[in-house]
């Protein structure tokens, strides 16, 4: 039979069709345009999360530290887990200079070493006041100004964290700077002999107000490199920064009884619910 003149007409053969190699090229150049941008993205999301994460934790701790002052910080003895430091300098009238240091498990006063066996060692240092009003035996009242710095490990940070091996602390565990500011709300004003009723009460009652309320300021850098050195002046200290203030009433007390030193490192502690006497 003739395929012509049967009466039937043959299919059409349909054309076969596929991708160039310019068409491939371009696809590929779109696919890989599109990757070099997501990757170019891609650290800049990680570190704005890691930046969110760490002003969470620092949030966290701040607001914590600043109740565990407030409040005295007895019984806070897992305070000994988180820090690495703590130095507090006196600058002494005349211009001398006191160091206190405190790094890791023991504390050291020049010669002398305590074990740091509770967190009331830690709270009473952060609660040194800034500026103190002394008499040094010497007639006139001089100012003599502290300063306290303090390196903590995160403490509401993740439980790897928690893990006590130093070279995975130093290299993983987020570590920040503390400088703690604690001033009366209004300076103390010393008796003037020649001051009239009205003065001398007006004097007094600063000082009652002075004495019984009080501002404090905890001033937080991050992140803290501790792998950088092996004290407080070599380690790196980030850009980050954030200060947390409150006002505390109560009384500031010296509570100092370290064994075996007597005198050598004073600790401090709020008591907000102790005053002085009202101005009758």
């Amino acid at each position: 039979m003739n395929p012509r003149t049967d009466g039937h007409s043959a299919a059409p053969r349909l054309a076969e069709g596929g991708f160039t190699m310019v068409e491939i090229a371009l696809s590929i150049a779109i696919v890989a345009f599109a990757l070099v941008a997501i990757i170019g993205v891609l650290p800049t999301g990680l570190q704005v999360q890691r930046d969110n994460k760490e002003e969470t934790i620092v949030n966290q701790d701040g607001s914590y530290l600043l109740e565990a002052i407030r409040n005295g910080g007895l019984g806070l003895n897992e305070l000994t887990n988180y820090v690495e430091e703590i130095s507090m300098v006196s600058r002494q009238p005349g211009g001398g200079r006191v160091i206190s240091r405190l790094r890791g498990t023991r504390l050291f006063e020049k010669s002398k070493n305590v074990e740091l066996i509770n967190g009331r060692y830690i709270i009473g240092m952060l609660s040194t006041p800034t500026l103190q009003w002394v008499d040094q035996g010497i007639g006139q009242p001089q100012w003599v100004e502290n300063r306290v710095v303090a390196i903590m490990r995160s403490i509401s940070g993740k439980a790897a964290d928690r893990v006590q091996d130093e070279v995975f602390r130093d290299n993983n565990v987020f570590t920040y700077q503390i400088e703690v500011t604690v001033l009366p709300y209004l300076p103390p004003f010393p008796a003037d002999p020649a001051a009239s009723p009205v003065e001398a009460f007006e004097r007094e009652k600063a000082r009652r107000l002075g004495d019984n309320l009080y501002e404090v300021r905890l001033h937080f850098r991050w992140p803290v490199d501790t792998a950088s050195g092996d004290n407080l002046a070599n380690y790196r200290v980030g850009r980050r920064e954030k200060i947390f203030r409150t006002l505390i009433s109560g009384q500031l007390v010296y509570t100092n009884d370290i064994p075996g030193m007597k005198d050598s490192l004073p600790l401090y502690q709020f008591q907000p619910s102790r005053y002085h006497r009202p101005i009758p």
